[in-house]
């Protein structure tokens, strides 16, 4: 509470000591901008208290400790400037500036676990919603021109922006506490021995499921309604990049380049098939209260069902034609020397004294590939960004666990280790970044 006398009372007298004027309004723009907006860091770095609405979602008192403050500011504004002063709207574009910086420099502090990634998520769409209020009162208070108006729409909108993708962004990392449970649970056992044999009607993927279902339970009551179909989405691709993660994982620490991984390759299949139904099923259980979620749930799975295909041909029991299914994987991966390496990880599992002949196939196929489904060049840069959240790019991902891999490739040729190396290097680029995105410090 001194914080905030000291900041309010620095705020009034120093608009009270000055002429309204232009000259007066620069320098007040220029006395809120450091003094009192540093203590809205303050503010967002400190333990605000959490609560829960009626209807179950989870807050904290963020958006109001904030925006108390810009009301006290924006209230003392529109005392001390006339209604159709230009100054009004600089000073308005400084205070949401602000907001918008101290949004970046301080959000992800508050993505630490699943119910604070849900909190967050609500309290930046209630500070979306505070903006806008803040805006439409302004707009029918204050004798405005058009073009103020519009340049008061302008910079809002900027801010609203940065909300709106927060929310979604905080709503969506809950993937990462979802599936911790779910990892510690079945990735030792899940394509084991044990899952091969014993487990004949895919009970790790129904553990995965009822994880998945309880945890639901939870975000339809703690998150606003908004964000949920986001999250579902989001669950849908950390469902199956898991699966492919606890599948190549298991090839890359498979040592003998001999013998088949599974005694029986089609019960593996068949097991790996009614594990990617029990998903998918689920998944489409819900995609009728969420209109959206059908698409998602189509074009992920299609990966798994590459990788289905792929692993049959690698077994001999399919008919399909292996280049056709490598142009499938080659066009949601969109970097060649990484498809490359997936491949030949999953004939490792299957059949890996063929391993050498799939790496040959794809040098053959190179200039196809790359005129059917092009690298993607921008990908890297696209993983720096704010907007990918850790652990559902699954170029990404694929490429974390090919550069984790220490397993001897046969019949990869010198040129296809450097050219794989060459593109590991520029995604170890990411890797920081996303364990810094993962821990709330990025």
């Amino acid at each position: 509470m001194l914080g905030w006398t000291t900041c309010t009372c620095m705020l009034l007298y120093s608009v009270g000591s000055l002429r309204v004027d232009t000259t007066g309004t620069l320098i007040f723009l220029f006395l809120i901008s450091p003094s009192c907006f540093s203590f809205c860091f303050f503010l967002r770095s400190s333990d605000h208290t959490k609560s829960q609405t009626s209807e179950g979602r989870l807050i904290t008192s963020l958006c109001e400790d904030v925006y108390s403050l810009a009301g006290v500011q924006l209230r003392t504004i529109r005392e001390r400037l006339t209604r159709r002063s230009e100054a009004l709207v600089q000073a308005v574009g400084v205070i949401f500036k602000n907001l918008y910086e101290k949004q970046i420099a301080s959000r992800n502090t508050f993505l630490l676990d699943f119910e604070t990634c849900c909190a967050a998520s609500n309290d930046f769409i209630r500070m979306s919603e505070r903006c806008e209020e803040i805006l439409s009162d302004l707009v029918a208070e204050c004798n405005l021109s058009a073009e103020a108006s519009e340049n008061l729409e302008e910079q809002s909108a900027v801010l609203l922006g940065l909300y709106s993708g927060d929310a979604v962004f905080a709503a969506q990392k809950v993937h990462l506490y979802i599936f911790e449970p779910i990892e510690e649970a079945i990735s030792e056992e899940l394509f084991s021995p044990t899952w091969l044999d014993e487990l004949t009607n895919n009970e790790l993927a129904l553990t995965l499921v009822r994880t998945l279902e309880d945890f639901m339970s939870d975000l339809e009551i703690f998150l606003d309604e908004l964000t949920v179909g986001k999250t579902l989405d989001a669950l849908v691709t950390a469902t199956v990049n898991f699966y492919i993660k606890v599948l190549l994982t298991k090839s890359h620490n498979y040592k003998d380049n001999k013998n088949p991984y599974w005694p029986d390759n089609p019960r593996a299949l068949q097991r790996i098939r009614g594990d990617i139904n029990t998903m998918k099923e689920y998944f489409e259980s819900l995609a009728p209260s969420y209109p959206s979620l059908g698409r998602i749930i189509d074009s992920e799975f299609e990966v798994l069902d590459t990788i289905h295909e792929l692993l049959s041909i690698g077994a001999g029991v399919s008919s399909s034609t292996d280049r056709d299914f490598v142009i499938f994987l080659q066009k949601r991966v969109k970097n060649l020397p990484i498809t490359k390496l997936v491949a030949g990880d999953l004939w490792h599992l299957v059949k890996p004294q063929e391993e050498k002949l799939i790496y040959e196939m794809i040098e053959e196929m190179e200039e196809e590939l790359i005129a059917v489904a092009p690298n993607d060049e921008t990908a890297f840069d696209v993983a720096l960004a704010r907007q990918t959240v850790p652990g559902l790019r699954l170029d990404q991902e694929l490429a974390r666990l090919c550069d984790q891999s220490k397993r001897n490739r046969p019949g990869l040729k010198r040129t296809a280790l450097e050219q794989g190396e060459a593109v590991l290097s520029r995604w170890r680029k990411t890797f920081d970044h996303l364990v810094e995105e993962v821990r709330g410090e990025a």
